[in-house]
């Protein structure tokens, strides 16, 4: 018997659900029962035809005869005659021929989304090559090797369940010319009117609940918008009294009793009672205008391309969408008429751009760092249209988005405006205060405003963090509550369901990460100290700053260990969620644990800082370090090496297309902490550290290089970790470089520190005091320990600035084959020849045979390492036939 074609069996599976009708029809019995059955058997078939697409063969179609539509069919088989299906058919059925061509162009739209993603860019199994050594550690204990050691492939996206209830269709063919009346608008999809769209006579029937004297006013401004004030605008007292103030309307004889009732708003006034003679006017932008303007630099299937892209990884970043609402606006041309929706496509698009290796996302074609910034301009006109500032959820989430692409582009100076931009129209909606008194959002919409607000609040504190500088956004200026952990598809507008208890919320990984953000603000919170020239200034600071942080952060520890135990085990970095085959649940699992791991790294170095700068101070010796900056140290070294060896797992499994920017941004404190960490090794116990610090610092350069194919503050990070390294003569390559003359390089000279005065003090936990003379400037600096550059007598020559090697020189973004992955573990641990190699290291180390090296240069809950490797962070051995070549530090 011949194989089946998939036509056929798709015909079959067409005329199933018929001949199960027609069998129940038959199984009804007479009379009533048999009435009702053939009342299903029609509707059965009626619903069928209307979906089934015929397509008669071309024999029987010349010849007009009825056709089976078999492959072959079977008047074709009885006359021996060829069945081919190569003639166009007629288009009998407009209907049909519609449907059919509908869903030829989502094929056409699915199969350009499959083939934009280049599969030796984000390619998993085996990734990092035959070439790198695998970890000794016993995978079945250990998250990093279960993870390295598991072989599943991964999809490099992963559409969320509503993407798969809800079709992702642009609102191309509405604005053509078609018939009147064919503009469907969907329903519920206003997320912000003015009380004439959002609330209905019936909604606000009941008076609001009897609220607290508060800071928060909530109100709608000239154009409808919905907008916030706070106490000391005054409004909050007078609209507390004014509620108080009951006014008895005189009843009107003229109208009927029941008429006299209105549906009344806050304060217990109806909103006609404010300004009665007055209607609020909205600016109004024409959607095709707006749609043109935006396709002619994205075309539509690319578009659309584009935003699956985004739904089906960054999304998982940043949950603030209710996807099925997103998608019904997406589809909804009226929607396109506003400003902020638009821009907002247009941003996720630029975001998405750097996930995609199709020509058309670049400005430039050769180069892969002008992914959407001919799109960034246009989001910038688009941002000067009519209404485009009004604080609508989709303007805050457009405004954030473009600020998230700004810093990876690299412009900071518009990143820091754009997100600044954000945390003010949040503050102009009222994001940051609860709602819950006021009856002006329905569930969808009070979801989604929470949502944004935390994805808001969250790039605060990151931008913060990565650049040093005071978060705008503070804990104690918001009251709004925390997401709900229930997922898209069971929040409607009527209410929040519950979630399934044999399903884990995906918004459950979102809220733990909120709670890792806010302790990430009480470690940004340093409160500088107080100007000596101004009495008046250090009083004033020492009353309106209004507490006093513990200045090792042992609260904020604590606090971090009490929600690392909370992580429910579905998301915890534990062996089994490493093993798992939902890549969703591993990445979100691997995100938490690299940001738990950030903010103890920063917690731990802002400690051994503080004491460093105290013994500096009060000109302590190098050599006379306290156990407390020690354990501090050797902390820091740790959550150092648990993130980047986080973000390389991540990269051997070709998952990257998950992360975004704040990847660059770990690997760049995890580098400079281990830099910090190298050049303070001045006690005897730290030096074990030196070589698997060593190893880490060149991976964690290998995958900024890496990064730097797409986000030029990859380039920027990496070149600014070299040029430290150069400075301090950390060494760097895999063999020693000559110095030769070339030519200036054309990359800009990123950071130049300023010069400090003569009489500059140094850091210190008062804030004054003497200090050696022009400490921490250039000149200023000594060789660091001999124990990795060589005896000082014979000093090592100066690391240039190293040229990028072959392995990354024009290697596509995250390609994981094994002649670039050779750059990242293999080559990077040799260390110069004329200074002390780590062999020399681990020799002089072992000279004192009390000392057990196994034990010293293992890493925390990793295992020991393998003595007969001179490989610090990745000591072991090959395994043979597992081809994933997994790591572990």
């Amino acid at each position: 018997m011949e194989p089946s074609s998939p036509a056929a069996d798709e015909h079959q599976r067409q005329e199933s659900p018929q001949v199960q009708a027609q069998a129940s029809g038959q199984a009804g019995g007479s009379g009533a029962g048999s009435s009702t059955g053939g009342e299903t058997k029609t509707s059965s078939i009626l619903k069928e035809r209307r979906f089934k697409l015929s397509r008669a063969c071309d024999r029987c179609r010349r010849r007009r005869i009825k056709c089976d539509e078999g492959h072959p069919c079977q008047s074709c088989l009885t006359s021996n005659s060829a069945c081919t299906f190569e003639e166009p058919g007629k288009r009998t059925h407009p209907h049909k021929s519609k449907r059919a061509a509908t869903l030829e162009d989502r094929m056409q739209q699915l199969e350009t989304l499959i083939q934009a993603i280049p599969p030796q860019v984000f390619a998993g199994a085996g990734a990092l090559g035959a070439g790198l050594p695998q970890s000794p550690v016993d995978p079945t204990t250990n998250p990093h090797a279960s993870f390295a050691s598991s072989t599943h492939i991964f999809p490099t996206s992963a559409p969320p369940p509503s993407l798969a209830a809800y079709p992702l269709m642009n609102p191309s063919t509405f604005f053509g010319p078609l018939k009147q009346g064919s503009r469907n608008a969907s329903p519920g999809t206003s997320f912000h009117a003015g009380a004439s769209t959002s609330m209905s006579t019936e909604q606000l029937a009941d008076e609001t609940s009897r609220m607290s004297l508060a800071s928060s006013y909530m109100y709608f401004d000239d154009e409808g918008y919905t907008r916030w004030q706070g106490e000391t605008s005054g409004l909050p007292i007078l609209d507390l009294l004014v509620e108080r103030h009951a006014v008895v309307p005189k009843p009107d004889p003229d109208r009927p009793t029941g008429q006299q009732q209105h549906w009344k708003g806050q304060n217990g006034q109806t909103l006609s009672d404010w300004f009665p003679d007055r209607q609020p006017r909205r600016t109004e932008t024409n959607p095709e205008h707006i749609w043109k303007l935006i396709t002619s630099f994205i075309v539509p299937e690319l578009m659309d391309s584009l935003v699956q892209c985004y739904l089906s990884t960054s999304y998982y970043l940043m949950p603030f969408l209710h996807v099925p609402t997103f998608l019904a606006d997406y589809g909804n041309p009226r929607k396109w008429g506003e400003p902020g929706f638009a821009a907002f496509i247009v941003a996720i698009c630029c975001l998405s751009s750097r996930h995609i290796d199709d020509p058309r996302v670049r400005a430039d074609p050769n180069d892969s760092n002008s992914a959407g910034t001919q799109w960034f301009d246009l989001l910038t006109r688009l941002r000067t249209l009519p209404g485009a500032d009004k604080p609508t959820l989709y303007t805050i989430q457009s405004v954030l988005i473009a600020g998230v692409y700004a810093v990876g582009l690299g412009r900071l100076s518009k990143a820091f405006a754009l997100i600044s931009e954000a945390i003010t129209l949040s503050f102009d909606s009222g994001l940051h205060r609860s709602a819950d008194d006021y009856d002006l959002f329905d569930p969808v919409e009070d979801e989604v405003r929470k949502r944004t607000f935390w994805c808001v609040y969250m790039w605060d504190k990151q931008a913060s963090a990565h650049f040093g500088r005071p978060p705008m956004l503070r804990l104690r200026d918001c009251d709004v509550s925390e997401p709900a952990i229930v997922d898209d598809e069971f929040i409607t507008r009527d209410g929040v369901g519950l979630q399934p208890q044999e399903t884990e919320s995906r918004m459950s990984a979102y809220v733990n990460t909120v709670r890792l953000f806010v302790i990430l603000e009480s470690v940004l919170d340093v409160q500088p100290s107080p100007a000596e020239s101004s009495p008046f200034l250090a009083r004033a600071h020492s009353v309106l700053t209004g507490f006093r942080r513990g200045r090792e952060l042992r609260e904020e520890e604590a606090l971090l260990d009490d929600i690392s135990r909370a992580i429910p085990p579905h998301w915890a970095h534990s062996v089994e969620t490493m093993t798992s085959s939902d890549v969703i649940r591993v990445t979100q699992a691997e995100r938490l644990h690299c940001l738990e791991q950030y903010v103890r790294m920063l917690i731990y170095r802002h400690r051994f800082s503080e004491m460093v700068a105290e013994r500096m101070h009060n000109h302590i010796p190098d050599a006379e370090q306290s156990e407390a900056e020690i354990e501090a140290m050797r902390a820091a070294h740790t959550s150092a090496l648990q993130i980047i060896s986080s973000h390389l797992h991540i990269a051997a499994k070709g998952l990257m297309t998950y992360y975004g920017v704040h990847v660059i941004h770990q690997l760049t404190a995890a580098g400079r902490t281990l830099v910090a960490m190298l050049l303070n090794c001045h006690s005897d116990s730290l030096r074990p550290l030196i070589p698997p610090a060593l190893d880490a610092l060149r991976s964690c350069v290998g995958l900024l290089r890496r990064f730097s194919g797409r986000y030029i503050c990859g380039q920027r990070s990496g070149d600014l970790m070299e040029e430290f390294c150069r400075i301090t003569q950390i060494p760097l390559e895999a063999t020693p470089r000559q110095q030769e003359s070339s030519a200036p390089s054309n990359r800009p000279p990123w950071v130049r520190p300023a010069r400090k005065k003569a009489s500059s003090n140094a850091r210190s936990p008062a804030g004054s005091g003497d200090s050696p003379l022009n400490h921490g400037s250039p000149e200023d600096f000594q060789p660091v320990s001999d124990a990795f550059l060589g005896s000082p007598q014979q000093p090592s020559q100066p690391f240039s600035v190293p040229q990028q090697p072959a392995a990354f020189g024009n290697m596509p973004f995250m390609d994981t084959s094994g002649a670039a992955a050779a750059g990242l573990g293999v080559n990077m641990m040799q260390t110069d020849p004329n200074p002390m190699s780590t062999a020399d290291i681990l020799a002089f180390l072992n000279a004192d045979p009390a000392l057990d090296m196994n034990a010293i240069l293992a890493s925390p809950d990793l295992g020991a390492l393998d003595p007969q490797q001179t490989n610090g962070f990745y000591m072991g051995t090959p395994t043979a036939g597992n081809g994933a070549n997994p790591l572990s530090p």
